[in-house]
């Protein structure tokens, strides 16, 4: 139902000097630190999960149709004590620290704006990551992208207890953060109060609808549907014999399902046992028709108020986030590479100094011992 959220803050570091000679921070974000401690500590924690760098892999394969690979991971020799410490390339430390510095503009915008994070935020959101998480693993089922383990394929639980509690909490915060901002920017707020007054404002877009739905292979197909019943044969009739066949009967909080429709399908305004135009899922084209709706209470209705709340916001959140980015004032340690504000990321050093970088080999041509290191996952 909700937008994919950018979860992660996973703040990863190749370029480590000896401990004398390096600053304490790998960036600055209005004066905020981000800490080249922190920044080393989630990496071990990263390089040390193959199931959550497979996690990763799926997030950005299912972001960008799998068009769009992260740097490589893996550096190709290991470094510390018997290989007992892994690494990463530069490239992928200088992308997720453009992460954490985009994540830290997002926390110092809702300081701005004096929002802030009940613990009941914070049990949502963690609600929400586990929901996402496996969102993410199944629509990658099947696929070069899949995530398995020796039991079969892996579930959020199982990439999430792979990585510290703390990171886990991070990544936690953060969502719950972007879900505040969007309450605010969509002009409506984040309590229990103003959720209530949205409910009341705009009660019939959680109905609890009951459709009887079409699929189709082409859009000329569903359309020749349409004519079919305009010509006054029941819709029911009709569908049963479609190549997807017929699902009758079925009811869903009508926000939920227009949530998940393409933006403009307008489907809380579907006048009751009306055939809509034909809908892009995909390949394939549907036809919803509404048979029934009924009132439904608020606390049945509860999570989904608050999700249309956070979708109405969305835009106007990302705008905000946008320009904020455009504005901060942003210094990265230039072991790292620099930021770059117009694409607003960290672009990595062309080539760092021996001396700046603990294993020298990981800036070469990586040998990746993880899927990730092919796919991954864009800020």
């Amino acid at each position: 139902m909700k937008r994919l959220i950018v979860l992660l803050i996973v703040l990863a570091g190749g370029l480590a000097a000896a401990a004398f000679v390096v600053p304490s921070n790998a960036a600055s974000v209005n004066g905020v630190s981000i800490s080249q401690q922190g920044l080393n500590s989630d990496l071990n924690a990263i390089a040390g999960s193959p199931d959550y760098q497979c996690f990763l892999g799926a997030e950005q394969a299912v972001a960008t149709g799998g068009q769009s690979p992260l740097p490589p991971i893996g550096g190709s020799v290991p470094i510390g004590e018997a290989g007992s410490r892994p690494t990463v390339t530069a490239a992928f430390a200088s992308h997720y620290l453009g992460t954490a510095i985009a994540h830290q503009v997002v926390f110092s915008l809702a300081e701005a704006r004096h929002l802030s994070v009940t613990t009941g935020a914070l049990a949502e959101a963690r609600q929400e990551l586990t929901a996402q998480t496996n969102g993410i693993l199944s629509e990658v089922t099947g696929s070069k992208f899949a995530c398995t383990s020796g039991s079969g394929a892996l579930t959020a639980k199982e990439v999430l207890a792979s990585m510290p509690s703390s990171f886990v909490d991070a990544n936690v915060r953060f969502d719950a953060t972007v879900n505040v901002l969007e309450d605010d920017l969509a002009g409506v707020g984040s309590s229990e109060a103003d959720f209530q007054r949205y409910y009341a404002n705009h009660a019939a877009d959680f109905d609890n609808a009951c459709f009887t739905v079409g699929a189709y292979s082409s859009e000329t197909e569903a359309q020749a549907a349409v004519t079919q019943v305009s010509a006054g044969t029941p819709f029911s009739t009709v569908v049963a014999s479609a190549s997807g066949g017929e699902s009758s009967g079925k009811c869903y909080i009508l926000s939920g399902v227009a949530a998940s429709l393409p933006a403009g399908s307008n489907l809380e305004n579907l006048p009751l046992n009306t055939v809509s135009s034909p809908i892009a899922d995909g390949s394939s084209y549907l036809l919803l028709e509404i048979t029934s709706r009924t009132p439904t209470p608020y606390a049945a209705a509860r999570s989904y108020v608050e999700s249309a709340v956070q979708d109405a916001g969305a835009t106007k959140a990302g705008t905000a986030i946008e320009a904020a980015e455009k504005k901060a004032d942003i210094t990265v340690d230039s072991r790292y590479g620099h930021w770059k504000a117009t694409s607003s990321e960290v672009l990595p050093p062309s080539s760092p100094a021996k001396v700046d970088v603990l294993n020298p080999s990981v800036n070469g041509v990586a040998t990746s011992t993880s899927s990730v290191a092919t796919t991954g996952q864009s800020s």
